[in-house]
């Protein structure tokens, strides 16, 4: 486990600076920290290393960061007023993932995350809303896969068309929280997703 320092650096793809650490986004229930928010972009955390005194590694260049969601979509939230930042941070300093804790003590939210290369597992399922940078534009129906069992297309349903069912390639995820499928599509690519018949 590694101590996350807000403001740190985070280096990208040949050692090019990013940005800095700007938030630390928690998931409540689980009491972990999930993803980090570099140039207000919101990133999960297996997406980094640790980079020892010169911060945090990723291997994104500043295009691929750029397609992450902002901090301020859908579903980050700011803390609520059961939270107390550890010493040395502030509740600006946080997102979190999860509804507020109610009626229990102050919740001291983690700066501590593993950092271990390839740790970190994500689950899409039927019922799972597709986003679009704050717009959502649909939900999953079933998971496509290959022989080996690797996971080629999302089959999506469509809102108001009838149960129109079309494909996502796997490429297009960008990430997924909780059960949200954040995706990197335009309008364009939105219209001409391929109809699936299954």
């Amino acid at each position: 486990m590694r101590k996350l320092k807000i403001g740190e650096d985070v280096l990208g793809r040949d050692g090019i600076r990013l940005g800095h650490l700007d938030r630390i986004v928690v998931d409540e229930g689980a009491h972990e920290v999930t993803h980090l928010v570099v140039a207000d972009r919101v990133v999960p955390l297996l997406k980094f290393q640790d980079a020892g005194p010169d911060g945090l590694a990723t291997e994104l260049d500043e295009t691929e960061l750029e397609s992450f969601p902002s901090h301020d979509e859908e579903p980050y939230r700011e803390p609520g007023p059961s939270w107390e930042p550890p010493d040395g941070y502030t509740l600006r300093n946080f997102l979190t993932i999860a509804s507020a804790i109610l009626g229990q003590a102050p919740y001291a939210p983690p700066v501590h995350a593993d950092l271990t290369p390839g740790e970190g597992v994500s689950e899409i399922t039927a019922g799972s809303p597709v986003w679009v940078d704050q717009k959502e534009i649909g939900h999953i129906v079933e998971v496509l896969t290959d022989d080996s069992g690797q996971t080629t297309n999302l089959v999506m349903a469509r809102p108001g068309l009838a149960g129109e069912h079309v494909l996502i390639p796997i490429e297009k995820v960008i990430e997924v929280v909780g059960p949200n499928v954040h995706v990197d599509l335009t309008e364009t690519d939105i219209e001409l997703l391929e109809t699936f018949e299954g």
